[in-house]
């Protein structure tokens, strides 16, 4: 199992390979060369496998990519459009005679077996075009349909991320504040860990941290870390703080941006035949609308919302082991999410508004994250061990978390959640 786990995080390559890769980030170092900040790039021979390692060092800039094609726009409009195209066809039939109604219904008998073979045609193409984009994701082996290229992606996310840093240009924290230097050195430290993965070292990295209270991180498909003080305010030390980067970094590795646009325009494209024969069927406008809604709730409650959930546990599963390789103490893993669950127990108790329940979520409850996260822990950390690391420190955070004080979670509505996370788990060790 640990020798698979090595292989899978060494990419398969030749000489020629290599040698390409070579050239392609000599080139992208000369194109960097006369920008300030940019990211630096090293080579580091290594006799034993014969080929060239690129480690990739976190800056806070990146180069002004071309302006991205918005082909999300498309997906709104062509939901619109089916539905125009179906009310306009109910709006015509209920307009037209009583006997060209009769010559329709006797063309479509008369040419029944010819619009059954067309449509068999068309579905059988776009089987055959299903089953020529579907691929195994790396590192994870799931199957997954996937029809954007990784320049789309890019484009799109230089956009968001221009996007961002113009809404927090006034909260930015400057680059020597130790917020932004902590985010700075622990993703160093995950991406030199894990060099070897191409999705590694084929990217600019970067990183901004916002002073804004929202407790929310997230790294764009380009390799920009957006990290918020809110969130670091509840991250006791270096190893919390790697169990959130890795994991937002594992969404960049395993391309789910892409993912996600690629099986959203699938089902859209789906969806548009049943809605246009919901808009052209059903007998008024209201009706209709009323099964538009039910069938749009529906394909986001049975496909959308666990699809999502999936894709979180496949980032926390790869996460986890981003962060055994650079060696860190992923125990904290654990010890974060359950001591999130105790703070989503809090502000539940505490506020007017209940959480929704996990299956109207996109995300995991924190306590089944730290479940799964307890389930994996046996083989991370031995892969932890395989890979020489340091020995843990004998006081597991994970205890520490079954000794939060009762007092936290008073019966008292009145106590606001705000002042809670950085008071009352300031107790927990930090091991890095």
């Amino acid at each position: 199992m640990l020798l698979r786990l090595a292989q899978q995080a060494l990419p398969a390559q030749n000489t020629g390979y290599g040698l390409r890769v070579l050239v392609r980030e000599a080139r992208t170092a000369r194109r960097l060369s006369s920008r300030e900040h940019h990211c630096h790039v090293s080579l580091v021979r290594d006799g034993a496998l014969n080929h060239a390692h690129f480690v990739r060092k976190i800056h806070t800039t990146r180069p002004r990519l071309v302006n991205p094609l918005l082909l999300a726009m498309l997906r709104p409009a062509s939901k619109f459009l089916a539905a125009l195209v179906g009310r306009g066809f109910r709006k015509w039939w209920q307009a037209l005679p009583r006997h060209k109604k009769e010559i329709f219904r006797d063309h479509l008998r008369r040419n029944i077996v010819r619009y059954a073979v067309g449509s068999g045609v068309m579905g059988t193409a776009g089987f055959v075009y299903y089953n020529n984009h579907v691929t195994t994701t790396p590192y994870t082996g799931r199957s997954r349909f996937m029809v954007f290229k990784s320049e789309e992606q890019f484009s799109i996310s230089s956009r968001l991320y221009e996007m961002a840093m113009k809404e927090y240009a006034d909260d930015m924290l400057h680059n020597d504040h130790p917020m932004v230097d902590c985010v700075r050195r622990v993703g160093n430290r995950l991406l030199q860990a894990n060099h070897a993965m191409p999705e590694i070292y084929t990217r600019v990295w970067t990183v901004s941290v916002v002073d804004n209270p929202l407790r929310n991180c997230f790294v764009l498909p380009t390799g920009d870390i957006v990290m918020f003080s809110g969130m670091m305010e509840i991250l006791e030390n270096d190893d919390q703080v790697a169990a959130v980067l890795a994991h937002e970094m594992s969404h960049v590795i395993l391309e789910h941006v892409a993912e996600h646009l690629s099986r959203d325009y699938l089902l859209d494209l789906f969806i548009l035949f049943p809605v246009a024969l919901i808009w052209a069927f059903l007998p008024n406008d209201l009706l209709a609308a009323v099964s538009h809604w039910l069938l749009h709730y529906v394909v986001e409650l049975f496909l959308s919302l666990p699809y999502s959930r999936t894709l979180e546990s496949e980032a926390d599963h790869l996460g986890l082991r981003l962060a055994a390789k650079a060696c860190y103490d992923v125990r904290e893993f654990s010890a974060f999410w359950g001591k999130m669950a105790v703070l989503d127990k809090i502000i539940e108790k505490n506020s007017e508004e209940k959480e929704p329940p996990f299956w109207l979520s996109t995300h995991p409850s924190s306590e089944d994250r730290r479940k799964e996260l307890e389930k994996q822990m046996p083989e991370v950390l031995d892969l932890r061990r395989f890979c020489k690391c340091p020995n843990l420190p004998v006081k597991d955070p994970r205890e520490r978390i079954k000794k939060i004080p009762q007092s936290i979670a008073p019966e008292d509505n009145q106590i606001s959640p705000k002042a809670i996370p950085p008071k009352e788990f300031s107790f927990i060790s930090s091991s890095s």
